[in-house]
C-alpha cells in the first residue's frame, strides 16, 4: 500500500462525483446496494456506486494480479460498462486498469487512481 493522501494508505482510490473510496484490499466488488450485506472473503471489499436497479449487485469485480503486478476489471453486470469509453460486456475477458482509468456503469462515471510512486 502507498499513501494516496497524507493521512491515508491504500492500494488505489475510486473517485466519482458523489463518492470517494480507498481500496484497502486486493479484490473489490462494484455494484448496487443489496438488501442484505454482501458476504465477502477476508481479502475482499464492496463499494456501492448507486442504488439504481440497472446496476447489478455485483456489477464488476476488480482484482490485483501479483504475477503481472496489475489491476484487472471483470464485468459481471448484464448491462455492461465502459472503461475509457470502450464498451465491456458481461463475461468478456478481464480488462487491465491503468492509472486514471475512467469507468462508467450506467450513468455513474468515476476514476480509478493509483498512488504516485516516489
Amino acid at each position: 500500500m502507498a499513501k494516496l493522501q497524507p493521512d491515508r494508505e491504500a492500494y488505489a482510490k475510486l473517485i466519482g462525483e458523489r463518492f470517494q473510496y480507498f481500496v484497502e484490499k486486493t479484490r473489490f466488488i462494484l455494484g448496487r446496494k443489496a438488501k442484505k450485506e454482501h458476504k465477502l472473503g477476508p481479502d475482499e471489499e464492496f463499494f456501492c456506486i448507486s442504488e439504481q436497479k440497472n446496476i447489478s449487485r455485483k456489477h464488476a469485480i476488480v482484482t490485483w494480479d501479483p504475477k503481472v503486478k496489475g489491476w484487472y476489471l471483470e464485468c459481471r453486470g448484464k448491462n455492461g460498462l465502459f472503461v475509457n469509453g470502450n464498451h465491456v460486456k458481461a463475461d468478456e475477458k478481464k480488462i487491465k486498469l491503468l492509472d486514471k482509468a475512467q469507468i462508467k456503469i450506467s450513468d455513474i462515471t468515476f476514476y480509478f487512481l493509483l498512488p504516485m510512486r516516489s
